[in-house]
C-alpha cells in the first residue's frame, strides 16, 4: 500500500496547487515571486543539495514549511477569484440547490482529486460542514454557499491526504 508513503515535494505542490485553481496560466508577472515560494517550504529551484538531486519523503515536512506549505494551499483554495476555484464552486453547486453536510464534504474532495481520506479526516471535515449546516445554493443564500466552499476547499488543502497526496 503506497498511500501517503510519497511527500508531495514543495515544487509538486505548489504546481499541483496552481494547476488546480488555474492560476498562473501561460506569462505572468509574478513568475519569479512563485518560483521562490518551494525554496520557502525547502526546496530551492535549480539548487538540490548533492549531485544526487532532490531526496523525497518527509524531510519536506518540518515545522516551519509544514506552516508554509498550508497557507499557500490555503490561500490558492480560497480564492474564489481564481478561474479553477470558480469552476469546482459551479460543479459543486450542480449538485443540487440543497446539499447535506455529507454530500457537500463528498463534492469538495471528488473535486481536489477525487481525494481519498481517512475516516478521521472525514470526521472532522463533517465536523466543520455540520456546523453550518444544509449548503443552500438558491437565492441569498448563494453568496455564502460560495464562502463555504472556499473554506471547505481550504480546510481540504490543509490535510495531511493533500499534502502528502
Amino acid at each position: 500500500d503506497s498511500v501517503y508513503k510519497k511527500v508531495r515535494s514543495p515544487i509538486e505542490l505548489v504546481v499541483g496547487t496552481l494547476h488546480l485553481v488555474e492560476d498562473m496560466i501561460g506569462p505572468d508577472p509574478r513568475i519569479q515571486d512563485t518560483a521562490d515560494i518551494p525554496g520557502y517550504m525547502g526546496q530551492v529551484l535549480l539548487d538540490p543539495p548533492s549531485v544526487e538531486g532532490w531526496h523525497t519523503g518527509t524531510e519536506w515536512i518540518n515545522s516551519g514549511a509544514l506552516v508554509k506549505r498550508v497557507n499557500f494551499v490555503s490561500d490558492k483554495m480560497s480564492d474564489i477569484k481564481l478561474a479553477g476555484v470558480q469552476k469546482i464552486i459551479s460543479r459543486i453547486a450542480a449538485v443540487g440547490e440543497l446539499m447535506s453536510p455529507e454530500l457537500f464534504v463528498e463534492s469538495c474532495l471528488e473535486q481536489m482529486g477525487p481525494l481519498p481520506v481517512e475516516e478521521e479526516t472525514r470526521a472532522e471535515l463533517l465536523a466543520h460542514a455540520r456546523e453550518q449546516g444544509d449548503l443552500v445554493w438558491g437565492g441569498p443564500c448563494y453568496d455564502d454557499s460560495v464562502v463555504r466552499v472556499a473554506e471547505m476547499l481550504a480546510l481540504i488543502g490543509s490535510t495531511r491526504e493533500y499534502q502528502f497526496g
